[in-house]
């Protein structure tokens, strides 16, 4: 397992001319982590809807008065 340390041992060895790009890639990787946290929180919340409706009703909603349930 790469620990905290292991990795700034490595970053120290990186020339000094070539931290500007080490640290976009870190920003890069830090936004698209969090993006990541933010799209799965999404679909988490998502997966929790419940819909109550008949077995078929997906194939034959035409054939349900919409309208009239939804004054129920």
């Amino acid at each position: 397992m790469v620990t905290r340390e292991d990795i700034v041992a490595e970053i120290q060895k990186v020339p000094e001319e070539r931290l500007d790009e080490l640290y976009l890639i870190i920003k890069n990787y830090e936004k698209k982590s969090e993006e990541n946290d933010a799209e799965q929180s999404v679909m988490a919340k998502l997966r929790e809807i419940k819909i109550s409706a008949s077995p078929d009703f997906s194939i034959k909603a035409n054939l349900y008065d919409l309208e009239e349930r939804n004054a129920e």
